[in-house]
């Protein structure tokens, strides 16, 4: 009796396992993503989201879908990852929150990532050569694992983007409106350009100001600027200056061309349908002496 319910039990497992693995390669001929496994642990590149851009750096989430097709449940206690922008490393970092996943389960986990853009001075060089506007995003992470027979698991997944290049703020002259003892009016005027192929819609465009060490003079452009594709777009920005805040420094500038320098920061999120770049955070700065923006006008 007792031999017969044992077979009967393996008999089921068995069965159980057929039927398993007969589902998994029905399913597997089925799928057509290029990232297919039939039975480890399948990792899609869901979303890359840039969440800020300035000149010395570019912070981005890399949204990462893991899967368990297996028949139980496992546990990754860290992962380690990399990613490649056209084959060159530019940020090497590591997961440290364990991964518990049920069978037939999925997660999906987010990968902060700050690329310092000096790391991207020669990829972006390389495509301008080439004359490409796309570039490859490769990540390449380490799982590792409890499951008894796989330890750990490498796996690469690739996503081609556009080429992002960080707009580039300049500061052309200053237009002095009004000018007496106590306040000053001045037009600062100013042009963004964009390098990408894509149009950059600045949402609420805040702008500060400051001369010297002075206190900054705080404004925005309301609504949404619309920035074009590879142009140069200007802008002009008010500015209203109270020698009480400032002291005589401009007013001294002004009449007698003594060298005073300023910096101007610009801050705005991206309005796009792109979610690679929707809401971005964007913060350009620009600084200087002021005589040369006057000399710009004269010019």
């Amino acid at each position: 009796m007792t031999k017969k319910i044992l077979l009967t039990i393996l008999f089921l497992i068995i069965a159980s396992l057929a039927v398993f693995f007969i589902w998994r390669f029905v399913s597997y001929k089925r799928e057509t993503s290029p990232y297919k496994t039939f039975l480890l642990p399948r990792v899609e590149l869901s979303i890359m989201e840039i969440t800020s851009l300035t000149a010395e750096k570019t912070e981005m989430t890399v949204k990462v879908l893991l899967k368990n097709q297996l028949p139980f449940s496992f546990t990754a206690d860290s992962l380690q990852y990399s990613i490649f922008i056209n084959d060159v490393e530019v940020i090497k970092s590591h997961y440290k929150k364990t991964i518990s996943l049920e069978s037939n389960d999925a997660s999906l986990i987010s990968l902060p990532l700050t690329i310092l853009n000096h790391h991207l001075t020669s990829i972006l060089k390389a495509s301008e050569r080439k004359e490409i506007d796309s570039v490859e995003y490769r990540l390449h992470a380490t799982f590792f694992t409890d499951i008894v027979f796989k330890k750990k698991f490498d796996v690469d997944v690739n996503r081609l983007l556009p080429l992002i290049y960080i707009p580039e703020l300049t500061s052309k002259h200053i237009q002095v409106d009004s000018l007496n003892f106590s306040r000053a009016a001045i037009q600062l005027n100013i042009s963004i350009k964009n390098q990408n192929v894509f149009s950059i819609k600045a949402k609420n465009i805040a702008y500060k100001f400051a001369i010297e060490d002075h206190d900054w003079i705080e404004g925005e452009i309301p609504g949404v600027t619309d920035i074009k594709e590879q142009s140069i777009t200007d802008l002009e920005i008010p500015i209203r200056l109270s020698f009480k805040e400032v002291g005589k420094t401009l007013f001294d500038l002004l009449k007698n061309g003594k060298d005073v320098k300023y910096k101007l920061d610009l801050t705005f999120r991206i309005d796009s349908e792109n979610q690679s770049v929707k809401n971005s955070k964007v913060i350009l700065k620009s600084s200087g002496s002021v005589k040369s923006l006057l000399k710009a006008v004269k010019e």
